[in-house]
C-alpha cells in the first residue's frame, strides 16, 4: 500500500469579472493555515475563500533565471510562486506554501478558469519530484479521491 502524500485539496474558479481573482468552490477543508489567509472580508463571496493568480512582481526576491513567472497571492501576501517548467504540459505547476514546509501542485484547466491546488504537507524539499510524478500520472487516484471527498465551500 502506497503512502498518501497529498492530504488537502482546493478548487478555485474564475466567477467574477475581477481580473485575477479565483473563488474557492470545493475543498477538503483541512488546511487551516491556508484558509485563514484566503477569507473574504468584503464584496463578493464574503466569508468564503479566494486568491489571485498573477504575474510575479519583479520586486520579489529570487535568483534571476530561476524565478517563477506567476504567483498565487491574497492582497499583498505571496502565498506561493507558481513554476511551470514544461511548456508541453503547461497546465501543471508547482510551488511551496510561503512560510511552511508544504509543497503545492497546481492543475489548471485549458482556459485557466479553474485552478486546483493539491497540498503535500512537509514535502517542500521534494516538490520537483512530486511535480514529475504528477506529470507521469502517478497521483491520479490520490487526486480523484481528494476531489471526491471535497465539499462545496462557495458562499457567494
Amino acid at each position: 500500500m502506497k503512502k498518501v502524500i497529498f492530504t488537502s485539496y482546493y478548487k478555485f474558479e474564475k466567477l467574477t469579472s475581477a481580473g485575477f481573482r479565483y473563488d474557492a468552490t470545493m475543498s477538503t477543508g483541512n488546511y487551516p493555515y491556508f484558509e485563514s489567509l484566503l477569507i473574504n472580508k468584503r464584496k463578493f463571496n464574503v466569508g468564503g475563500l479566494s486568491l489571485n493568480y498573477v504575474d510575479r512582481p519583479d520586486k520579489w526576491k529570487g535568483e534571476p533565471g530561476r524565478r517563477a513567472e506567476k504567483a498565487l497571492t491574497k492582497g499583498t501576501i505571496n502565498l506561493s510562486s507558481v513554476f511551470v517548467p514544461d511548456i508541453l504540459q503547461h497546465f501543471i505547476g508547482y510551488g511551496d506554501m510561503n512560510g511552511t514546509t508544504d509543497a503545492l501542485i497546481m492543475v489548471f484547466n485549458a482556459s485557466y478558469t479553474v485552478i486546483e491546488v493539491f497540498i503535500a504537507n512537509g514535502y517542500v524539499n521534494n516538490m520537483i519530484g512530486l511535480y514529475t510524478y504528477v506529470k507521469e500520472g502517478y497521483f491520479t487516484q490520490e487526486f480523484e479521491l481528494l476531489r471526491a471527498i471535497a465539499k462545496n465551500v462557495f458562499k457567494g
